[in-house]
Formats: C-alpha cells, structure tokens, sequence
C-alpha cells in the first residue's frame, strides 16, 4: 500500500518558510515600537525639572539574532551610558558622570531623599505594548 504525502510534505515545506518570512517584518515593528516606547520615555524625563536633559540620551538598538533556525529580534531601549551631555553624541566620557547613573537616580532615587520623580520605563513599555501586537498581527497577516 502506498501513501501519497506530496501535499503533506508541500504543507510542511510552507511552514519552515515562515520564520524567515517573519523577521524582516517584524525587525519593522519592533523598530516601530521601539521608537515609540524612546518617545514616551523622552516625554517622560521632560517633565522633570531635575532630570530633562536626561531626555537627549535616551535612545535603542535593535539586534537580530538565529538561534537553532528560530529568529530572535530584540530591541534595548534606555539610556545610553556613552552620549547625551554637552551635544556629543559619540563614544567617551561626558562630564557630570554617564548618563546611565543619572537615570538610576532619576527612576530609583538613592538612598537619601531625592530622586525617583520620573515615571518607571517599564510603564512606557507596558503603554506601548498593545500598539505592539497589533502591529505585528497586522505585519504577519496572511503567513498562515
């Protein structure tokens, strides 16, 4: 007895083309929503009286990576700890210390009272996510 699986095995083929189909279109939402949640992070920091000029060092790199065929695209959104200060925007240490370390106060606050007046990124992060899933249904879309 024989099977015919020619369709089946179409079908299987289909599939393992979709993670590659997938990742350009969604190093774009990423992107997109990485620049998204930047801008509310920068609005944020603006509204601080101590800590504005935070706003200018606020930036995101996204890296894609394969891991066993599976494509990992992530996106780092924050403080840079090489620019923001003084216009330069370029590697180095900038005077008044790296902008990574006035960020910690500027969210955390230290051990004395002062500090932690500016809103968690997390909370920029969380607003940003259900733009983030619609994006990325509407960018996949028909894969299947």
């Amino acid at each position: 007895m024989s099977v015919d699986s020619s369709d089946l095995d179409g079908l299987a083929s289909d599939f393992r083309k979709i993670p590659a189909l997938m990742v350009p279109k969604l190093k774009g939402v990423v992107a997109k929503s990485a620049l998204n949640t930047k801008k509310l992070m920068q609005a944020d920091v603006k509204k601080s009286k101590h800590f504005k000029q935070l706003a200018r060092a606020i930036t995101y790199d996204i890296r894609v990576m394969e891991f066993f065929g599976d494509g990992v695209i992530e996106a780092e959104i924050g403080p840079s700890h090489t620019g923001g200060f003084g216009g330069d925007s370029g590697g180095g240490s900038q005077t008044g210390g790296s902008a990574a370390s006035l960020a910690g106060i500027a969210y955390y606050g230290t051990s004395k009272p002062g500090g932690g007046t500016v809103r968690n990124p997390e909370d920029a992060m969380l607003e940003e996510a259900p733009n983030f899933y619609e994006y990325a249904f509407k960018a996949t879309e028909g894969l299947l």
